[in-house]
């Protein structure tokens, strides 16, 4: 049985590999080196050294805090996913992923942090933190980052929504929840680059003014959670010609055609006509419009959920009266 005191159990050769970390691990690689060192210590290839010399012992210590204090200090602004969820309680935090290293960039006094992430279907989830760091508080609540999300090199583009989630005027820090939908349909990602050149700050009149520019450049990881998005394509009801339906837990994904009349650009009349039914049952989902196009009879439209959505339970998805069911 392995020794307590895990020090006293390393060899020479043990502590020089654990020395030779450098001091950007966090915490939970810290863990991970330890369980490394542990397992060296059952091999009967490596023999055990009882006693250390002082100097290494004094070295190996002070190379454990500043790991821990590297670690600790880079999340100390949000204190890491959990505490960011259990803090804000956000509706999908469930599905966030935390960095498997920290995830932050400062440029101009701001730095911007992301503490969760993931990608499902053609939706990508972020929590990010602003906080000013220079000392002179010039963020606000009406601030926001102008975050693009890059997949392999390729931006996503489509409609995207931002909750301000607080404003921590004691520390000058802005916490959000960010979506974001892909029109493309790009696979799934292990990693995504988010890129900010410009904060916004979003007056009561509707304008935006660009009060800050620079260069932030965060890395974040997700994971397959093995969720698969309800998918209808080439179905037909009604006045309705469907090329592509997509339910997933953030939202509802509608591409087609309508022989209501031609519109004008941007007014198709499925804008504000989209819900979904759980197991026979009429349920508004609470959709907020992330974005619309359409020309003459054509439209593409997303509408996110205010709060995830069970697909589990989804039967069937009305657009504009006519019912889709689940295939």
């Amino acid at each position: 049985m392995l020794s307590k005191n895990l020090v006293s159990e390393l060899s020479e050769e043990q502590l020089d590999e654990l020395l030779a970390y450098t001091p950007d691990f966090t915490e939970k690689n810290l863990e991970n080196i330890k369980m490394l060192s542990l397992k060296k210590l059952d091999s009967p290839e490596i023999p055990r050294r009882r006693t250390l010399s002082m100097r290494k012992v004094i070295a190996m210590a002070a190379a454990a805090i500043i790991i821990l204090a590297t670690s600790t200090g880079i999340f100390a602004a949000s204190g890491g996913l959990e505490h960011f969820l259990a803090r804000f309680n956000p509706s999908f935090g469930e599905f966030a992923i935390a960095p498997l290293y920290p995830a932050y960039a400062e440029d101009q006094g701001i730095r911007i942090e992301a503490v969760g992430a993931q990608h499902i279907g053609p939706v990508v989830l972020v929590y990010v933190i602003m906080q000013d760091i220079s000392g002179e508080n010039r963020l606000t609540r009406h601030m926001i980052p102008a975050i693009d999300i890059y997949v392999d090199g390729q931006i996503i583009n489509g409609p995207s929504t931002s909750s301000p989630l607080n404003f921590d005027s004691s520390t000058n820090t802005v916490y959000f929840e960010m979506r974001i939908h892909d029109e493309t349909g790009m696979p799934r990602a292990d990693t995504l680059d988010l890129i900010i050149n410009e904060i916004w700050c979003l007056e009561h009149t509707g304008r935006i003014q660009t009060p800050f520019t620079g260069e932030w450049q965060i890395t974040v990881n997700t994971s397959d959670l093995g969720i698969q998005p309800i998918t209808w394509t080439d179905v037909e009801a009604g006045n309705l010609s469907i090329e592509h339906i997509s339910v997933n837990p953030f939202g509802v994904h509608v591409v087609g055609t309508h022989t209501y009349g031609t519109r004008p650009r941007g007014s198709d009349p499925v804008l504000s006509e989209v819900s979904i039914e759980f197991d026979n049952r009429w349920f508004n989902t609470r959709l907020v419009n992330g974005g619309l196009f359409g020309y003459d009879n054509r439209f593409y439209v997303f509408f996110f959920a205010n709060s995830p959505i069970d697909i589990d339970a989804v039967s069937a998805v009305i657009v504009r009266g006519e019912r889709f069911q689940v295939p």
